[in-house]
């Protein structure tokens, strides 16, 4: 039997080798065809690169593909098998474990990750009954956590009932089917790991095979630890408040490393930080990102988790990526009430402002994140603060909060301290669309506060939708035009919410079957275990409505007209008493612009030409704000629109699964185009100046094109943070 000496501060050698071991770790997700940004598993790299070079003759295999390791499975079980666990993955790693237990029930099955609650006992019991093929959970970082607990496998007969409880890591939780109770020995505590001698997964080749896939995005972490504790997060709880730090050298060879060998298609790296930017070698990390982008053409998009409270040191590193990145200016939540509660301190706004006009200054795009259902927040403290953010010319990421095990938020105490009540819902990315793999995820989204009605959930839901709409490329002039003339978009959204006697028919019957679906997609219990016909209902069922909704717009003849209509009619209505005569006139020629921008797939043109007397680029491009009239023209400018030959030969393609239009347009939008599916709805439009036959170039295509891919950038990072519903 294999013994270890005794153990100080998580440091052991031992006395032999682990001899005849063989471990898959897994790290899965749900593949789709347009997705090319999922991260690699990083983390399941660091747990084989710490026990490797503890154990080098353990052997051990990595997977992201469920299939892989299904059909692996299927030709020789592991001894252990160890599985990342995520709300994006939970019922996803059921189906796989189960498939272990079938295939040999002698495997000892671990799963390991943040979302887990470590301190509720009825909570624990029932995760693990609802997981029998599960037989351990490892909370914490789980590097030497993992590696002890292979050791104490090895050491008593690779029988997890053989450990004796007082040589368990604190970290270890599992389910006594005999005695009916958790065991865990939570005296032997875990200390955090010291990461400046952590072997590193990259430069061990360990993850060579996954930066070589095209579809996965490589991902990086600099260091660990979360001073703030966010009530709505569980980030700082899996690695607690103290910052730690790879080093520096290891991180920079790192970076060089991924950028000279990821093979990824769309040149995408993740930062895993929670707050980038907060150590002042930061900089340096930033700079070498930079160097590398200039020199390997990679990363060209980088999606990073910036500090919260934004200073200039952040800055100047955002200005350093600003080619590649849009810059986080974390809130949450603009209500104080509300700040409190979930234990988070907003920078004061004057700060705020200041360090925005900045941000301007030095070209970087910013957006922040705006969350409803936090406790303490109602429905018009929500749309103040979304107004008064859109004010200050910032994207919106906007989502519901949703609930993670393992945070504040989801204990009984804070519940039924602040009326938290929540309903489930299907994540549609994550419906499996493999037939071998019958599994779908939800989330557990709040429905309900002491300060935020059901109603109010729907109400919001719509907002969304309409948010949605006005936010998009589509009605860039008139959000520009609203902000000259004193108002807003958020604006124009509660006027149009509270006109419902001016909607058109088509129009209320999009808005109603919009706020039904809303209700529709909500369901009290979630499933674990599902039938081929569950999952074929969810493929079809199961949307993100804001695009579903929005694909309807696109392919109704008749409801693009009446929208339009629509628009045209309501602008005096709306704002007649308090913007100008001139004004308005300028309001309803930005919806001339936008609706011309729009897209009919009903009566597709893959291009077409519109004069204009107005030099619109230059006006949208003027720091002054100045009046669309101020950029009038003596002689019409000859406008163009296109749609990109790609998004014509994906909707060929498309095409071939359905005769329904609007869901050629839907799958075309998430499944064909991802996080930048919003082109679809939009032709690119660049224009021309006519003179006597001969044609001057005003704004070329390729510099309109370069100002599009800008805030298409901007807006993935947003869709990726909010996840588009």
């Amino acid at each position: 039997m294999i013994r270890t000496i005794q153990i100080v501060n998580n440091q052991y050698i031992p006395k032999f080798f682990i001899r005849y071991m063989l471990i898959y770790l897994a790290d899965l997700c749900y593949f789709h065809d347009w997705d090319n940004i999922q991260p690699l598993p990083l983390n399941i790299g660091y747990v084989a690169a710490y026990l490797k070079n503890k154990h080098p003759e353990v052997s051990i295999e990595l997977f992201k593909d469920p299939i892989k390791l299904k059909n692996r499975i299927s030709e020789k079980s592991p001894d252990v098998l160890a599985i990342s666990h995520y709300e994006w993955n939970s019922n996803l790693n059921l189906a796989i474990l189960k498939h272990m237990k079938q295939k040999n029930a002698d495997t000892v099955t671990v799963m390991g990750g943040p979302n887990f609650n470590a301190v509720d006992l009825d909570w624990l019991q029932n995760f693990f009954q609802e997981r029998p093929n599960l037989d351990a959970y490892i909370y914490g970082e789980g590097e030497w956590s993992f590696t002890r607990f292979v050791e104490l496998l090895q050491g008593n007969d690779k029988k997890l009932s053989n450990i004796p409880f007082e040589e368990l890591p604190g970290s270890v939780f599992f389910f006594d089917k005999r005695l009916n109770k958790i065991i865990n020995n939570p005296r032997n505590f875990v200390e955090r790991l010291n990461l400046t001698d952590h072997p590193s997964p990259y430069l061990t080749g360990i993850l060579d095979s996954f930066l070589a896939d095209p579809h996965l995005a490589p991902i990086i972490e600099t260091n660990r630890g979360c001073p703030y504790a966010c009530t709505f997060c569980n980030w700082g709880n899996a690695t607690q408040e103290k910052i730690n730090q790879f080093s520096l050298e290891t991180v920079k060879e790192e970076v060089k490393y991924i950028c000279e060998n990821s093979r990824n298609l769309t040149g995408f790296l993740y930062v895993a930080d929670a707050n980038f930017g907060i150590l002042r070698r930061d900089l340096e990390i930033a700079k070498t990102m930079r160097d590398c982008t200039d020199k390997y053409n990679f990363p060209q998009h980088a999606y990073i988790y910036f500090a919260k409270n934004t200073n200039e040191v952040i800055i100047n590193i955002a200005a350093t990526l600003k080619t590649v990145t849009s810059m986080s200016m974390s809130k949450q939540t603009m209500n104080q009430e509300t700040l409190v509660n979930i234990k988070r301190k907003n920078i004061p706004i004057e700060q705020y402002d200041v360090l925005r006009e900045k941000c301007h200054e030095k070209g970087i795009e910013t957006y922040c994140e705006l969350i409803y259902g936090l406790a303490g927040e109602s429905y018009q403290s929500f749309v103040n603060g979304v107004k008064q953010t859109a004010r200050n010319d910032i994207r919106i990421a906007m989502y519901a909060h949703s609930i993670l095990y393992g945070t504040e938020a989801s204990t009984k105490q804070y519940r039924e301290k602040f009326g938290i009540k929540t309903a489930y819902r299907v994540i549609p990315r994550y419906i499996s669309s493999n037939n071998d793999l019958l599994t779908l995820e939800y989330e557990e989204v709040v429905i309900e506060t002491n300060d935020f009605s059901r109603e109010d959930f729907f109400r919001v839901r719509f907002f969304q939708f309409l948010f949605y709409i006005f936010t998009s490329e589509i009605f860039l002039e008139l959000s520009h035009a609203l902000s000259i003339n004193g108002s807003d978009y958020v604006t124009l959204i509660e006027h149009i919410l509270d006109d419902k006697e001016n909607w058109t028919p088509k129009l209320e019957k999009l808005f109603n079957d919009f706020s039904q679906s809303a209700r529709d997609e909500l369901i009290a219990n979630k499933k674990v275990e599902f039938a081929r016909e569950d999952i074929k209902k969810a493929r079809i069922h199961n949307k993100q409505l804001n695009p579903f909704y929005m694909s309807k717009i696109v392919t109704d003849t008749e409801l693009i007209s009446d929208f339009k209509s629509y628009m045209l009619g309501s602008i005096n209505r709306f704002f007649g008493s308090e913007i100008t005569h001139t004004g308005l006139n300028e309001l309803k020629q930005t919806v001339k612009f936008a609706f011309d921008k729009m897209v009919n797939y009903e009566k597709l043109d893959s291009g077409k030409t519109v004069l204009y007397d107005y030099d619109i680029s230059s006006w949208l491009d003027s720091q002054e704000k100045l009046p669309l009239e101020n950029f009038h023209v003596p002689k019409s400018v000859e406008y163009i629109f296109k749609l990109d030959d790609y998004i014509l030969s994906a909707l060929e393609k498309v095409g071939n699964y359905t005769d329904d239009l609007t869901s050629v347009i839907y799958r075309l939008r998430t499944n064909e185009m991802g996080p930048t599916g919003d082109k679809i709805f939009c032709y690119k439009r660049y224009g021309r100046k006519m003179q006597s036959g001969t044609q001057t170039a005003l704004s070329n295509e390729e510099i309109e094109s370069r100002k599009i891919s800008k805030r298409e950038a901007n807006r993935r990072h947003v869709e990726i943070a909010q996840r588009s519903t």
